[in-house]
């Protein structure tokens, strides 16, 4: 656990370090503090918290009132992700500094071993890599599957693909038609340190109920399994479809990040 979460806090801060040198208009910035990252990518953005803070120890007040002087130049309200690896002390000194429970995520992994290759480019759907010409096409699927109408919405998903283009790889996917190859679904895959985290899925209402998050999902685990990663991880809101999904393809919960913001 505790090297899963200190992935995903180096990964976001590669990601915000990235998003500030593409587009300094969002505020970006990010540090270290008590064995873990702080992450703002700035309003707006999807991420704009502390990430596996207290893990080797206990937090201090001194390193949550930088944490909320930080997010308050960068406009966003102070927020932490706890864990059960978190320090014990760390929930009671978040609440005593008036930090509310926010959203909560379940993570779920699974181990590589048995992933074979099977067919995900099929007579159905076909799945690739969206970098490069194709990223385009992923941004306007990604904002009709997730239901980004508004400008502020979009100028968020959008430049979320640029940067995760710059830092992923190949990790931007599209699923399409094989018939007449119109786009259909997206998803997001990071492989760092050997472990491979798939990212958020969709697909376009007028396509769903037809095996796109499956398809999508085997493309990926075959994915990291040919880049040698021994485990995939992924963390996705409770009790959704994409959860159902994935346990069908052999994930099984694992534990549960909470996150407790303070309001402004």
């Amino acid at each position: 656990m505790r090297r899963v979460l200190g992935t995903w806090a180096k990964d976001a801060a590669a990601f915000a370090v990235e998003l500030a040198r593409l587009d300094p208009s969002w505020g970006s910035e990010t540090f270290e503090l008590a064995g873990g990252q702080v992450v703002l990518c700035g309003p707006g953005m999807y991420v704009n918290r502390a990430i596996a803070i207290g893990m080797g120890g206990p937090v201090s007040d001194l390193d949550l009132a930088r944490l909320e002087a930080r997010s308050a130049a960068v406009g966003v309200p102070a927020a932490v992700e706890v864990t059960s690896a978190s320090d014990v002390s760390l929930i009671e000194l978040a609440r005593s500094r008036g930090y509310l429970a926010g959203s909560q995520t379940n993570v779920l992994r699974r181990s590589l071993d048995d992933v074979s290759y099977s067919s995900t480019n099929d007579d159905v759907i076909e799945v690739e890599s969206a970098n490069n010409d194709r990223l385009t096409v992923w941004q306007a699927t990604s904002a009709l599957g997730w239901g980004h109408v508004d400008e502020a919405a979009r100028r968020a998903s959008d430049m979320f693909a640029v940067v995760a283009a710059a830092v992923d790889g190949d990790g931007l996917v599209l699923a399409t038609d094989a018939r007449d190859g119109r786009p259909i679904g997206c998803a997001g895959l990071t492989i760092s340190d050997g472990i491979a985290t798939l990212g958020g899925m969709s697909t376009i209402p007028a396509e769903r109920c037809r095996g796109v998050q499956s398809a999508l999902i085997r493309y990926r685990l075959w994915a990291a399994r040919s880049a040698g990663c021994a485990i995939a991880t992924t963390a996705v809101s409770p009790g959704g479809g994409s959860e159902r999904n994935l346990i069908r393809h052999g994930f099984e919960s694992w534990f549960t990040i909470t996150t407790l913001v303070r309001p402004d």
